[in-house]
């Protein structure tokens, strides 16, 4: 389900929040990511976050599986997939991607 130019702009808005905020207040985060979800069930941001989330967590299974729905929502998006390929990679180090601009330093 393609999603329209305000919703992406609402959830690339809290994409940033939660990657500039994860670290020092992770609770508030994963709240307004659960929100996010709530009102917005078919965008993949909120899975893609909670992704992330559980990843910080070590809990890989949970992580994937969050990384798959958000990449099934829309195949088209790129940070759920650069995070399956990055976590399904045990040697890479790089960094998580929270947004779509996380993805365009990693481009090959």
């Amino acid at each position: 389900m393609k999603q329209n130019l305000e919703e992406y702009l609402i959830l690339e808005k809290l994409c940033k929040e939660v990657k500039e905020n994860i670290s020092l207040h992770e609770n508030e985060c994963k709240i307004k990511i659960l929100d996010a979800l709530k009102k917005y069930p078919d965008a993949p941001q909120p899975q893609n976050l909670l992704g992330i989330l559980a990843e910080r967590h070590n809990n890989g299974i949970q992580a994937m599986a969050h990384y798959r729905a958000s990449y099934a929502l829309s195949p088209s998006y790129r940070p759920s997939r650069r995070n399956m390929d990055r976590f399904a990679d045990f040697d890479n180090k790089t960094k998580c991607c929270y947004m779509d601009q996380d993805c365009d330093d990693k481009e090959k």
